[in-house]
């Protein structure tokens, strides 16, 4: 676990990035319920705002389109409402969306092993930049490239082999402090 900045965020939204398969979805439902923020998927908004798939989306539009999309979701959210927000593992690579994240509150990110990335990603059919069609050396790859712009975050938290209430509980114990 590190610590980048230090602030009090008791009263801020909880924003989670990580490579795809890090647990963010997971995560995020639990410490929502547990910290009493409302819980916010950010692919479940472009779904929601674009009226389809993230794989329809990749598929029909291109990937630069859903990147638009996202940061058009993250520039909706309000940052007087302090929420816990599951974000995309692709969300780092634009600029504009860490000071987009860092405006409405804490970045945490879920760090994972590749070992550990793999094992949740096998047989994922709705990741469209983990699909079958992609090796194994290309995803691992895309996490490489990724890695230095997650460890921008706030707070890195490591989940290999821990149970999700112990990451929620260290994420919750971090904040408060």
């Amino acid at each position: 676990m590190l610590i980048n900045n230090m602030c009090k965020t008791s009263e801020k939204t909880l924003v989670l990035v990580g490579f795809m398969g890090a647990g963010k979805s997971t995560i995020a439902r639990v410490l929502a319920k547990l910290s009493g923020r409302p819980l916010v998927d950010l692919d479940a908004l472009i779904v929601q705002q674009q009226g389809c798939t993230i794989p329809t989306i990749f598929a029909d539009q291109g990937e630069d389109s859903f990147r638009r999309y996202e940061t058009e979701a993250l520039r909706s959210l309000n940052e007087t409402t302090p929420i816990v927000l599951a974000t995309g593992g692709g969300i780092v690579g634009r600029q504009e969306n860490w000071q987009l994240m860092r405006r409405l509150g804490l970045v945490i990110y879920l760090r994972a092993s590749w070992e550990t990335l793999r094992a949740r990603l096998v047989g994922s059919s709705d990741r469209p930049l983990a699909s079958s069609d992609r090796s194994e050396a290309d995803i691992v790859n895309l996490l490489q490239q990724r890695v230095p712009l997650y460890e921008q975050a706030d707070l890195i938290i490591d989940t290999d082999g821990r149970e999700v209430e112990d990451v929620v509980h260290e994420i919750m114990t971090r904040v408060k402090d």
